[in-house]
């Protein structure tokens, strides 16, 4: 078996393996490069396979770092199905609709020309084919078997037998404790696992912590009668957050403010989260079969169209404002920022990853100067971030689900994370587990054997 990395090598973004037996080549992930620009330069080069060799591809989940290049392996000669989770396939296409909208107002503003258009992401959608937790299929000479990741809704790690060796994919792992999603499958039994490492280097705060950080974010926030901006990704992050400010609100933990979501997809996401409740975890289950809308209260506007997010800025503070992109670099966050940044009264508030080269980053890192939508802002506002709201599991987490495996991995990748973190996690493993452990880089090629 040879494995060969195409994106997310000691990089966050841009997921996308290559799996070949004698017979077959399966693509896991197609992912889109992501930077300064939503939709950076990369994403437009010629893939480096023939995109009309490709059996089948299988998708982990639905984030854009993960898909967004699915139309365009399509436009170039991918005749094939793409296998992912049910929820999966309905939150891809409105990612892909998503991302073709903002990149066509990034070309009516920079002149920036879309990845691709409407009919490429409807011809990909086509393509898809659901399939269940746990319920093997063949392509070629493989099995594959999708497994719950507790990432974001519908994720999935994925493993491929092939007759002589097995490999799993775990794509992103999710945190703990995350609300509405059920915990991360065991790891099976395996010869190698391709690790995503993002927070391979970091823990996370705990649960509690990152309840009590929220609050005293709004409070804060409240006191100096600001704004509460919180950029976040509209799968997973976006119905966390709400789920939380549900229970601050039924609780009386917080003031009683306006919280505005202002994200189409968010939106339009948090519509089929509830409808797959079979795959929530047992809590949440519980509290749907009672009728209760874990994603709503009193306070919340939801805002579909533009007018909609115009009106924000005629409301009155303090208010929250729960808007995407999440590390910032496009989407109806950047007006927002644009109108708050520059407020010292007012609060940003990073509740995830923010992939370097991104707007995201720049505020991470403390930058006191930014450009946003052709803006020079003075960074005035409080610039505060929570760990524990990230989607993907810490060094802690992921070391704890190798060892949930009957038998360790004899070959461990690391990839999906910046060159330190990759690089720290695989010398954790070989130190803890004695596991040879390689952080691989873009277009290597590696050959799978016991």
């Amino acid at each position: 078996m040879q494995l060969s990395f195409f994106g997310a090598a000691r990089e966050v973004t841009g997921s996308c393996y290559l799996v070949e037996t004698t017979s077959t080549r399966i693509l896991i992930d197609c992912g889109m490069f992501q930077g300064s620009s939503y939709a950076e330069a990369r994403n437009f080069d010629a893939l480096p396979f023939d995109a009309a060799s490709i059996d089948a591809v299988c998708v982990t989940h639905a984030h854009l770092d993960h898909t967004g290049r699915l139309p365009k392996l399509i436009k170039d000669g991918f005749k094939g199905k793409i296998y992912a989770t049910p929820p999966t396939v309905k939150l891809t296409e409105l990612v892909l609709d998503d991302a073709e909208q903002v990149m066509l107002e990034d070309f009516k503003r920079e002149y920036r020309p879309p990845l691709y258009e409407k009919k490429d992401v409807a011809e990909t959608v086509r393509r898809f084919s659901g399939v269940k937790y746990k319920k093997a299929f063949s392509v070629g000479d493989c099995e594959i078997t999708l497994f719950d990741a507790g990432h974001i809704f519908g994720s999935a790690f994925i493993q491929i037998k092939s007759p002589s060796e097995t490999i799993v994919f775990s794509g992103d792992i999710g945190n703990e404790h995350a609300a509405i999603l059920r915990d991360t499958d065991q790891l099976p039994a395996t010869d190698a696992l391709v690790l995503e490492s993002t927070y391979g280097n970091r823990s996370h705060e705990s649960e509690s912590l990152r309840s009590a950080k929220l609050r005293e974010a709004i409070i804060k926030t409240a006191e100096r009668n600001g704004a509460l901006i919180i950029p976040a990704f509209a799968i997973e992050r976006t119905q966390q957050l709400l789920h939380e400010l549900h229970h601050l609100t039924e609780e009386h933990l917080i003031p009683r403010l306006d919280v505005y979501l202002d994200s189409p997809l968010a939106i339009e996401a948090s519509g089929v989260v509830k409808s797959f409740p079979e795959y929530y975890d047992q809590e949440a289950f519980q509290h749907v079969t009672k009728g209760e809308d874990m994603l709503s209260f009193s306070g919340l506007h939801i805002c579909r169209t533009r007018d909609d997010s115009k009106t924000i800025n005629a409301a009155p503070n303090p208010k929250i404002v729960i808007a995407g992109a999440g590390m910032m670099n496009g989407g109806r966050i950047r007006h927002h920022l644009v109108r708050y940044l520059g407020d010292p009264a007012s609060t940003v508030l990073i509740v995830g990853h923010q992939a370097k080269g991104t707007l995201g980053h720049q505020l991470y890192r403390g930058d006191k100067h930014v450009h946003v939508l052709g803006h020079t802002i003075d960074v005035r506002a409080t610039i505060t971030t929570i760990g524990a709201y990230s989607g993907h599991g810490d060094q802690n987490k992921l070391l704890r689900w190798i060892q949930s495996a009957p038998t360790l991995p004899k070959h461990i990748f690391c990839t999906h994370g910046e060159e330190d973190s990759c690089l720290s996690l695989a010398k954790r493993l070989e130190i803890d587990f004695s596991i040879h452990a390689h952080a691989p880089r873009l277009n290597e090629s590696v050959m799978i054997s016991v």
